[in-house]
């Protein structure tokens, strides 16, 4: 079959492999049917993942037909169309009982190579999912697979990166960071009733998609992102941020943007492994500050249910439609910024 093989910093190629096969009895086989190119894609694609190994098949974000299922697989049969989360969680170990399936002791990542579970990824025609009946989700019938895609990753981190900010009715929410995530974050975020959404980003494209979500738009390259916060707020700040990067600057940037007393809801993948957090400012801010992975699974069904109400549209983040066999260009394109958001046809 054909897959989108990592080969070395900032290079990818579409090789023949071999096909998956059913390893455990709570297994799937799945055909995909559209995958998606994520951000922490571009994290192996830089080798800025640890331990990454030449021939690793990338990607994570997927919907499929389900072809065949283990011996213990209950939930998900044959036939069934279904989303993937991000990662697979086992549903009986500790945490997945509480709920927490993002701290699953048995989690494995798809296409992110060993220190994340060595999980073949589905940016390829078909998959291995570990314990399908966790990680699956059976998709409705009149949901096409463009509106399911993103429950199981950049959506689901939306909706978590909102939920965890605590929005109440009438608050000011700033969104640090237009990429996917952000866009998601900003559709999510309205479902909570705020008074006004301001999305800062440098990308004119994000922030005209932002603007389209009902956001007021800050381009960090023409306006001091902070000023421009605390001047639309009556000098107090923002009631909650949503940071959406990742990095120790967007960081900063959103204790700035924050009131005190306030809430910063972090979710952004981080480039480095740690950086000085500026805990003073935090301190004399009285702020909360939340972040994590997001616990998707938690999501999934929830998402699926506000798409089919029309409620969200996670369509509008689709930039490029391409075929898997383009997956190099995809990959330069979304690296160098030319798409807001690329998904891939087998």
């Amino acid at each position: 079959m054909k897959a989108v093989v990592w080969k070395g910093p900032e290079q990818v190629s579409v090789e023949e492999v071999p096909v998956p096969e059913i390893v455990e009895p709570y297994d799937a086989l799945v055909r995909v049917t559209l995958s998606a190119i994520c951000g922490s894609d571009l994290h192996v694609y830089h080798q800025m993942i640890p331990g990454i190994e030449e021939g690793v098949i990338l990607g994570h974000e997927f919907v499929g037909i389900v072809e065949e299922v283990g011996s213990r697989t209950n939930v998900i049969r044959p036939g069934d169309r279904v989303v993937s989360s991000f990662f697979s969680c086992c549903a009986t170990c500790w945490y997945c009982k509480k709920g927490w399936y993002s701290q699953c002791e048995n989690r494995m990542i798809f296409g992110m190579g060993e220190f994340y579970g060595d999980l073949p990824g589905a940016q390829a025609e078909k998959v291995r999912v570990p314990n399908a009946d966790a990680t699956l989700v059976k998709v409705p019938e009149n949901l096409s697979d463009e509106q399911a895609i993103f429950v199981g990753d950049i959506m689901a981190t939306g909706m978590f990166a909102a939920e965890r900010g605590e929005i109440n009715v009438g608050d000011t929410v700033a969104v640090v960071g237009c990429g996917p995530v952000g866009i998601m974050a900003t559709m999510c975020a309205s479902l909570f009733g705020p008074a006004r959404i301001i999305a800062v980003d440098m990308v004119e494209e994000r922030l005209e998609l932002a603007k389209r979500l009902g956001a007021i738009p800050v381009d960090s390259n023409k306006q001091h992102p902070a000023q421009t916060v605390l001047e639309l707020t009556g000098g107090r700040g923002a009631d909650v941020v949503l940071e959406c990067v990742g990095n120790h600057k967007a960081v900063e940037l959103a204790i700035d943007c924050v009131r005190p007393a306030g809430t910063i809801s972090a979710v952004g993948v981080n480039d480095v492994i740690e950086y000085p957090f500026p805990i003073a400012a935090a301190w004399l801010k009285d702020l909360s500050f939340r972040t994590g992975i997001c616990n998707v699974p938690k999501y999934m069904t929830q998402l699926l249910t506000l798409i089919k109400a029309g409620k969200l549209d996670p369509t509008i983040i689709i930039s490029h439609r391409m075929q898997l066999e383009q997956a190099e260009e995809a990959y330069r394109m979304f690296a160098n910024r030319q798409a807001t958001k690329i998904v891939l046809y087998p």
